[in-house]
């Protein structure tokens, strides 16, 4: 079937020759005959740009539906989603806005939160403006759900066709999830037993993994499932076509988070929070994007764009407590200035992470910088490859770019991404880019400020003090978190300099500022050995998540505990969330050397939740390992 000169087969569009257009105008006031676009949004789970030959000059997986799209549409090259794991990813997506605010950003959730006031998720909008919302078939956001979202929010593949008036327009949300990170937990015998389509011996391996035989089988599995992906889209776009919606339905595919390979998803490295996307521009709109089609965009966007993007696209008002900023439509931006990344539970590993990407560059600052990206998290570990990856450190068979991973994070990384995609270098301590440090740093520390981000706060406050509207909770404590900020970036200066200020910390009659107090010491380790005395007398402390790290900075200046002072911390536990706090410090502990094994069951932790159990069970291999 002819579409205006273009042919979609079972494989994709061809184009044939394609009218660039260059206009501006309201997309949905300026609608032809008054219509109103559809708009698809297609997900392939765990999927970064750098696993896609379109975006990698040829190495990667070739997806000839995607490439096709693309043809007929926009390449976004600097595409991110905001959290390298899928809850907090799906939550900035559905709210457009910047999660830690609200705690939107910890996977998995112990308690939904609630909206923002005021806010409701995006397909809300679109609904009350007379589109038909559906989904397939996965949802998982970590906040309060919104009923009004969806007309259907679990369905498949034809889920769009079921809107009861098929003028109506609609907005279809697909998650594929063939290519989810557990497609890549197989066992040892899949090796020999399970042949993969694309050939081991032709992938290409980034420089900071091991080139195993077991590595290459990994990557080419991972490879085979981004391609039955990609048949799936060449399948929805059928059906597009099919129904005569094609040439009025803008498809946006995109990954969700990271990739499925070791150390990308649940990490903030640029490979965990870069996504590809491709935005098909049909043919009716196509003279009201000032964009053209079949180009690639070097402009900046995040998750939190996206939904101002679809109701800008649909002519709907962008309700003002979102923090993104449309990239498509009437009065869109072709990029932001900077974009920001975040990374705080990740199951049950806690971790503190916050990013900024402007220009060319992007700057990370890691605020528990004595930890590593390698501290044990049950699912990343389920990999054969992940596993073998830490049994070649521990062999020290890794060259040095390979072994960074499981070295500590450091307090800030600083990288170029144009000269050094794969973050191999670190700038931070080079001098030469002194000045392009600190103003990052300075850019991203205000920031943070500016959005009351709760990632300051342990989570456990966050559930005992803020869940009944914890953006207001964090906005009313924005002088609080303020100064807990101040307190954490003391680990980069001179602590000759800091000590005075780092010893008020530690003896604040604010709990928060004790453990960002005690957190900083640790950073300094034995430097710090000279606010030991004032530390140790933390291990009272009421709050066990203070007696936890007090453990742990009295570790690294050369004390040692007994099972007796982790399982006094373990009784005084007030709540779930502090219990796995403080089993986060001990994990930390022993996989450094500076605590023994220790024996530990389940019952032993009197207050316990998801992913108690899991460290729990880590912790015990170690003891029985020993």
């Amino acid at each position: 079937m002819e579409l205006k000169g273009k042919v979609w087969t079972s494989v994709g569009l061809i184009a044939s020759a394609t009218s660039l257009y260059a206009a501006n105008g309201d997309v949905a006031a300026d609608a032809p005959k008054g219509e109103r676009p559809n708009i698809v949004w297609f997900l392939a789970e765990d999927l970064s740009p750098h696993y896609l030959a379109l975006f990698n000059e040829g190495r990667g997986a070739v997806t000839p539906n995607l490439e096709r799209l693309a043809e007929e549409g926009l390449i976004y090259t600097n595409a991110y989603n905001n959290a390298p794991v899928s809850s907090a990813a799906r939550t900035t997506l559905i709210t457009g806005c910047y999660a830690p605010r609200f705690a939107g950003s910890l996977h998995r959730k112990m308690q939904e939160m609630p909206m923002p006031e005021g806010l409701s998720m995006f397909p809300a909008y679109l609904r009350r403006n007379g589109y038909y919302t559906c989904n397939a078939s996965k949802t998982d956001y970590n906040v309060v759900f919104d009923e009004e979202a969806w007309d259907r929010k679990k369905g498949d593949l034809t889920t769009w066709r079921n809107r009861p008036d098929k003028k109506q327009p609609f907005f279809y949300q697909r998650n594929n999830t063939v290519s989810h990170e557990s497609c890549l937990h197989f066992g040892p015998q899949a090796l020999e037993n399970k042949k993969t389509v694309n050939n081991p011996a032709d992938v290409y391996i980034h420089p900071n993994l091991p080139d195993t035989k077991l590595m290459r089988y990994t990557y080419a599995t991972f490879y085979d499932r981004i391609q039955k992906a990609d048949k799936e889209l060449g399948q929805l776009v059928d059906m597009l076509r099919e129904d005569g919606v094609l040439d009025n339905t803008f498809i946006f595919f995109f990954g969700d988070n990271g990739g499925s390979l070791p150390g990308t998803k649940g990490y903030t490295d640029d490979i965990g929070i870069h996504v590809p996307l491709v935005v098909y521009v049909p043919e009716k709109w196509r003279d009201k994007i000032d964009l053209p089609v079949g180009t690639r965009q070097d402009g900046l966007v995040s998750f939190m764009d996206f939904a101002p993007t679809v109701l800008n696209l649909a002519g709907v008002e962008v309700p003002e407590q979102m923090d993104g900023t449309p990239f498509l439509g009437k009065g869109a931006v072709k990029g932001q200035e900077c974009i920001f990344g975040y990374g705080d539970r990740f199951d049950e590993l806690y971790a503190f992470n916050r990013v900024i990407r402007k220009g060319k560059y992007r700057y990370a600052r890691n605020y528990q910088p004595y930890h590593t990206q390698s501290l044990y998290a049950l699912y990343r570990y389920k990999q054969l490859a992940f596993q073998e990856w830490k049994q070649l450190y521990k062999d020290n068979k890794l060259n040095a770019n390979q072994s960074s991973f499981f070295k500590p994070f450091g307090a800030e990384e600083l990288y170029d991404l144009e000269k050094d995609p794969m973050e191999l270098n670190n700038l931070a301590e080079n001098p030469v880019y002194s000045e392009v440090l600190a103003g990052l740093r300075k850019e991203l520390g205000a920031y943070l400020v500016e959005k009351a981000d709760l990632g300051f706060f342990p989570e456990t406050l966050i559930l005992e003090e803020a869940m009944d509207n914890p953006d207001a909770y964090g906005n009313r404590n924005k002088k609080r978190i303020e100064t807990f900020r101040e307190v954490a970036d003391l680990q980069i200066e001179d602590f000759n300099e800091i000590k005075s200020r780092l010893e008020q910390a530690l003896k604040s009659d604010d709990a928060v500022e004790r453990w960002w107090g005690l957190t900083t010491c640790t950073a300094f380790g034995k430097e710090a050995v000279s606010l030991k005395k004032t530390a140790q007398c933390l291990l009272d402390d009421e709050r066990s998540y203070i007696r936890a790290r007090a453990m742990v900075f009295l570790s690294r200046t050369g004390d040692r505990f007994a099972d007796k002072d982790v399982y006094s911390v373990l009784d005084n536990s007030t709540t779930d969330a502090e219990s796995l706090l403080a089993l986060n410090d001990f994990t930390y502990l022993v996989e450094s050397g500076l605590l023994a094994p220790f024996k530990l069951e389940e019952a032993d932790v009197q207050k316990s939740c998801n992913g108690v159990d899991w460290r729990v069970k880590y912790l015990k291999t170690l003891y029985e390992s020993k």
